[in-house]
């Protein structure tokens, strides 16, 4: 069989596997569940699985046609640059206004606007926290909705704004996440949160116990929960060296904070471990450490990175290359 026969029904089967687990993820708890229609799930099982142009239009015509859950997925794929592939970005400005984008004014207007607009919850905490409205009720929204990433954001950005974190009684609440006890209202780790927390949990640097060891800290990225999306794309792409590919991504992203904001648009629509093994989940987490860098930092982090994991360095710059000027795809 020839690769390019292999790749298609790699492609088609892992479609099906998504369709399946989008579809009882709309039976058994999405948003508007009792609503999800095929077309929709549909849709963003194609962007999942790479065909991302026919899967954002068909979302586009969804959204257009009222659903507010489209519009909100659709809304935030257009908010965050690294969940844009090689497609979108070799749109011109109008045709990406025109896909991503509900008509109005000279840029269009947000979906999320649109879909908060017309009452849903979710949307709504995304406009507050966008337009600086946010406040603790804003995270909590997103907790209750089990929405990690959006949470995390939420967090994240209210400490950025207050210059200050948050209160022993904030960190104590039942919604709180473990994985973002480090924003104590002195940005320190308290003790007994310390020892909360798995010893190679990269919060530990903020706390009595400092840096964790390199042992300790590829232990926590093996089975922690925030590093889900690395541990992903390493059973993938490099089988035989997972440890080290982990880590070496992990290096390259360089951020914890940027780590606990990995994830699906929406858990509720997309699970977050469908997202992190689908091939749109991989290619967002290399464009979101393309984004942090420069073309001249990436080259020398390569070798850098080669060091650690010579597999994860080469599947990073093939990445990297999909969005230079001479392999963006033609418009379609």
């Amino acid at each position: 069989m020839t690769q390019a026969g292999i790749r298609y029904r790699i492609g088609t089967a892992w479609r099906r596997l998504a369709c399946a687990a989008l579809l009882a993820v709309g039976l058994t708890g999405g948003l508007a569940a009792q609503n999800t229609p095929e077309e929709r799930q549909a849709a963003i099982a194609e962007w999942l699985e790479g065909s991302e142009l026919d899967g954002l239009r068909a979302l586009a015509g969804l959204a257009r046609a009222g659903d507010t859950d489209a519009q909100l997925f659709l809304g935030l794929v257009d908010k965050s640059t690294e969940l844009q592939g090689p497609a979108v970005a070799a749109l011109t400005r109008a045709e990406r206004l025109e896909l991503l984008r509900a008509p109005g004014g000279m840029s269009g207007r947000s979906w999320v606007d649109v879909a908060a607009a017309g009452g849903d919850p979710l949307a709504q905490a995304w406009r507050d926290l966008w337009s600086m409205q946010a406040s603790l009720d804003t995270a909590e929204t997103f907790a209750r909705a089990q929405e990690p990433r959006a949470l995390a954001e939420a967090l994240l950005t209210l400490v950025k704004r207050q210059d200050t974190g948050f209160a022993p009684d904030v960190l104590a609440r039942d919604w709180y996440p473990p994985a973002l006890l480090m924003l104590s209202e002195t940005r320190v780790l308290r003790e007994h949160d310390a020892a909360r927390l798995h010893p190679g949990d990269p919060q530990q640097r903020f706390g009595p116990n400092g840096a964790p060891q390199a042992q300790a800290l590829q232990d926590w990225l093996a089975h922690s929960t925030p590093a889900l999306p690395l541990r992903a794309v390493c059973a993938a792409q490099c089988a035989a060296t997972q440890a080290s590919c982990v880590m070496a991504l992990y290096t390259a992203l360089g951020d914890y904070e940027a780590l606990v904001t990995l994830g699906s648009p929406v858990a509720a629509l997309v699970p977050d471990a469908v997202f992190a093994e689908s091939p749109r989940g991989q290619a967002a987490l290399a464009r979101r450490i393309m984004l942090m860098r420069s073309t001249r930092m990436r080259e020398a982090e390569r070798q850098k990175l080669t060091e650690v994991d010579a597999c994860a360095a080469d599947w990073l710059a093939v990445q990297y290359d999909a969005y230079t000027m001479r392999k963006l795809p033609a418009p379609e």
